[in-house]
């Protein structure tokens, strides 16, 4: 099934925006320490929703691959495409790794003000050749997330759409369910387990450590996300199989249990950022609903009905070549906030000029875009995973 869902990734260009003025602006604001996050302004509270969209990215991959898993063994008759998917799933894990070593952004420790930064950002903002600590190495990200989902999902799917089972729906249907329930619900446990990590690490246990860095270190780990997979999938194959009143049935009912669920939770408890706490889980469902009532709404809006999606040509170039950008944002920025500086020496004292910053940022990468455009993105990441598979036998639709 080579057909674009061009309302999907329409959000999915979206959502890369706001994630590109998300970290633009706020990783750069030096007096982040000095906010009372007991009390926020409300400018902070709007900034700090945009943390939602790089959970989004996960799961509108699992929509899209389950589509397409699905399309090829209708297709072709067999399972072979799972092969394909564990390979890219394998190359997203070592993006991960490349990211966040070199070429992504940091984790910040919002009390004492200390940004744990890449080699990029921190050999750009030294003058000289600087490397991180060992800690980054055991950090996760979206991409290992969007890498680990493709793996274990598609292993799921396999046994499942094997020997004629794709076309038991319902059973399909209730096993990825109910999994995703129950890691969504239990993901409490993190809470418990985080402490975990740094002791892993200060033990030099490097193997546990980094098994964990992948299920329960921040931000993305797989407990909850892999649920957000599962729950993904689910809609991928009904969105393949065209099953609107189930969507509208079953679908839209799980979001808003888990956007009721999610936000009478924080309502309870203190808001905090990147803890591991009641706050962050209650959050994660929050988003969760969040995401599958926007995927069914656009969905059910703009597919199913054949209604065309307002044009705008740059929200599409964001999202056709959105992991070269995801891979290039900080090296972006941390050039053009370098220059800044010499110019506006105290441009990221204020949260407004960060803000400023981060749309500058946007519109830099848009004039980038559109000159790119013209060669058709050639050299981009996309363009070299295209040729990659195109080796291995696959032709791949990211440049579609």
């Amino acid at each position: 099934m080579n057909k674009r869902i061009d309302s999907l990734d329409y959000l999915r260009g979206i959502s890369l925006i706001l994630v590109v003025f998300f970290h633009t602006s706020v990783y750069s604001f030096v007096n982040i320490d000095k906010i009372d996050f007991n009390n926020p302004p409300i400018i902070v509270v709007m900034i700090s929703f945009l943390v939602l969209w790089g959970g989004l990215l996960i799961f509108y991959s699992g929509i899209v691959n389950t589509i397409m898993f699905s399309g090829r063994i209708e297709m072709l008759g067999n399972l072979k495409h799972a092969n394909f998917l564990f390979i890219a799933g394998g190359i997203y894990i070592i993006i991960h790794y490349i990211l966040n070593i070199f070429l992504g952004r940091w984790n910040v420790d919002f009390i004492n003000n200390q940004p744990d930064m890449t080699v990029v950002a921190s050999s750009i903002r030294n003058m000289q050749l600087t490397f991180p600590r060992i800690t980054k190495f055991f950090e996760g990200s979206s991409i290992s997330t969007i890498g680990l989902n493709l793996i274990i999902v598609t292993s799921l799917l396999f046994f499942l759409l094997r020997n004629k089972g794709f076309e038991k729906e319902k059973r399909n249907y209730w096993v990825l369910g109910i999994s995703g329930f129950i890691i969504m619900l239990f993901s409490f446990t993190r809470i418990y387990l985080y402490s975990i990590v740094g002791q892993s690490i200060q033990a030099k246990n490097y193997l546990v450590a980094t098994i964990l860095s992948f299920t329960i270190a921040n931000p993305y780990p797989l407990l909850p996300y892999l649920a957000y997979g599962l729950f993904a999938s689910i809609i991928g194959l009904m969105i393949y199989r065209k099953r609107e009143n189930l969507i509208k049935k079953v679908i839209i009912p799980i979001g808003l249990f888990f956007f009721i669920y999610g936000l009478v939770g924080c309502m309870n408890f203190p808001k905090t950022i990147s803890k591991a706490d009641y706050f962050w889980y209650f959050k994660t469902h929050l988003e969760l609903g969040i995401f599958i009532l926007i995927i069914t709404f656009f969905w059910l809006t703009f597919e199913f009905r054949n209604k065309k999606i307002i044009n705008i040509p740059f929200i599409k170039w964001f999202s056709r070549v959105s992991l070269t950008i995801y891979l290039l944002e900080t090296l972006l920025s941390e050039i053009f906030g370098k220059i800044l500086s010499y110019l506006i020496p105290a441009w990221n004292q204020t949260i407004n000029g960060c803000l400023i910053f981060g749309a500058l940022n946007i519109i830099i990468w848009i004039l980038i875009l559109w000159i790119w455009q013209k060669n058709n993105f050639k050299f981009s990441v996309e363009y070299w995973w295209v040729k990659i598979f195109r080796k291995l036998g696959k032709k791949s639709t990211k440049m579609d």
